[in-house]
């Protein structure tokens, strides 16, 4: 496999965000609600977002210069002015009303409204909830970061997190349902991920101490069947089994191809004894 390389200090600032914004996806939506002084609203969307603390719980969003120009935005001057805001998850329903709200709209001017969005009092800061967002963080502001001077430089924002709001009907127990949330993030270009349906899969944090890939036999590590997806899966395994006494069944494939498909099917379904029975006739052939 042959590698495209480019040197990031070759690229222009426009050039340069197109390629972060193509490799660093999906990004999390951060929409982000503020005041200035006179207490005008401003909401705006900005994808380079994150949560990077949780004692306390902060989180991150960076409302950077303008690549045409150099210029700073509403939001990021309304929220140093102040020291506050608040980030609205964007979920599927709202997504053509959070691109209004990305439009450079005047100085002064609303963006609620221009969005279609419904602004609700907040608890602890003066700038507006997103009433259709379906899950939002009310914010003091930590520290300013700039990450650079010029036009596309980063000016990031961090914020502590004082209050969460969530849509009910989004509660599973005493936590919000990821499959419920229906969030959409930002990739490459002007494409978008819905994370719903089909799109979601669970994958659990290893326990203990897997046997890792080098762990797994020679013969399915030089597989051109098996991915590396379900290698992983094998090599997720606390302890190796004793290969030597896995027996074969009637209908078993008796070719290494025919195995290894098998093998593939069945982790597939999730089924781990099967898939390592069949991995010890595998191995013997």
């Amino acid at each position: 496999m042959s590698l495209r390389t480019v040197l990031a200090s070759e690229l222009s600032p426009i050039k340069a965000n197109a390629w972060l914004v193509a490799g660093v996806a999906p990004r999390p939506i951060a929409l982000a609600s503020t005041v200035n002084e006179h207490g005008v609203r401003n909401l705006a969307p900005f994808s380079f977002f994150n949560a990077f603390g949780s004692n306390p719980p902060m989180v991150a969003f960076a409302p950077n210069r303008r690549g045409r120009d150099g210029t700073v935005k509403h939001t990021y001057l309304n929220a140093t002015a102040t020291g506050q805001f608040v980030i609205a998850a964007v979920s599927h329903a709202m997504v053509q009303q959070m691109n209004l709200a990305s439009a450079e709209y005047g100085d002064g001017e609303d963006e609620f409204p221009k969005a279609g969005l419904t602004p609700l009092p907040a608890r602890f800061v003066d700038a507006a909830l997103v009433a259709e967002s379906p899950f939002q963080m009310e914010c003091r502001l930590h520290r300013e970061v700039e990450l650079g001077q010029g036009p596309g430089s980063g000016l990031m924002l961090i914020g502590e997190v004082l209050c969460f709001h969530v849509q009910e009907h989004l509660m599973k127990g005493d936590l919000p349902n990821p499959t419920a949330m229906d969030h959409v993030g930002r990739s490459g270009g002007a494409w978008y991920t819905r994370a719903s349906g089909d799109a979601l899969f669970e994958l659990g944090k290893p326990m203990g101490r897997p046997i890792g890939f080098e762990a797994l036999p020679d013969a399915l590590k030089q597989s051109r069947i098996l991915t590396g997806n379900d290698l992983g899966r094998l090599a997720h395994a606390e302890t190796l089994p004793d290969l030597g006494s896995m027996t074969a069944r009637p209908g078993d494939p008796g070719d290494a191809e025919g195995l290894e498909r098998a093998i593939q099917s069945v982790l597939q379904e999730g089924d781990l004894p099967e898939a390592w029975r069949l991995v010890g006739l595998r191995v013997r052939l």
